[in-house]
């Protein structure tokens, strides 16, 4: 994503509330958000949601969580490596130029969604209410979670865009995803490692049913 529009403060004091929290994720719109303003909100909504970029960018995150499940990579090499760029996407697999690639078409896709949707810099904004403090044990204790419910979940195949058997149908805040997306691969500086963890995150903090009762804490 290019450098224009969110605030370093937003960047560096978001991450941990991304990585592992879903205090957010029971909020929801209350009666009163009724009118204009409220239809904007669920069409822009709707219209993420259906977005080729969107699809694409979880794509992403699922295809490097898949790499460190397969490597078996620990929370202790995650945060052994967390000021080590090429170190941390070595964890995955990944030579520099791979990861770079990678990071290259996350931004070119970030950038897509907010110059079609100028609304997104002013959520990105308003977030700024929370600065909690997050390092690299936040991201590890993270792992640690996601490492052990994740191989379940891929094996659900389509379980993870449709949601699971016996349970609520997957339901997001598209707006909240990609404004995390985005946090995410501009914080983690090009480390692959970081970035998915702070994806997944970001997932449960605005996701409901289906893949989030299964893998958020």
């Amino acid at each position: 994503m290019s450098r224009k529009g969110i605030p370093l403060l937003f960047l560096v004091s978001l991450l941990c509330l991304f990585v592992f929290s879903c205090a957010d994720r029971d909020a929801a719109p209350t009666k009163d958000s009724v009118g204009p303003v409220a239809d904007e909100s669920e069409r822009l909504e709707e219209e993420i949601g259906r977005s080729s970029e969107l699809r694409e960018l979880i794509a992403i995150r699922d295809e490097l969580a898949a790499r460190a499940i397969a490597r078996n990579v620990t929370p202790e090499q995650i945060r052994e490596t967390a000021g080590d760029v090429d170190g941390s996407n070595a964890l995955l697999g990944l030579t520099p130029d791979e990861a770079r690639a990678r990071f290259d078409r996350i931004d070119a896709l970030v950038d897509a969604l907010f110059e079609r949707y100028p609304a997104l810099a002013d959520i990105a904004v308003r977030e700024e209410a929370h600065l909690p403090v997050c390092d690299a044990d936040g991201i590890a204790l993270a792992w640690e979670h996601y490492s052990k419910v994740l191989p379940a979940a891929f094996g659900q195949g389509a379980a993870l865009v449709q949601g699971a058997p016996a349970r609520p149908p997957l339901t997001c805040k598209t707006t909240q995803l990609v404004v995390g997306f985005a946090l995410c691969a501009l914080k983690s500086g090009g480390a692959a490692s970081l970035y998915f963890v702070c994806s997944y995150g970001v997932f449960c903090s605005a996701c409901d049913g289906g893949l989030a009762d299964i893998i958020c804490p």
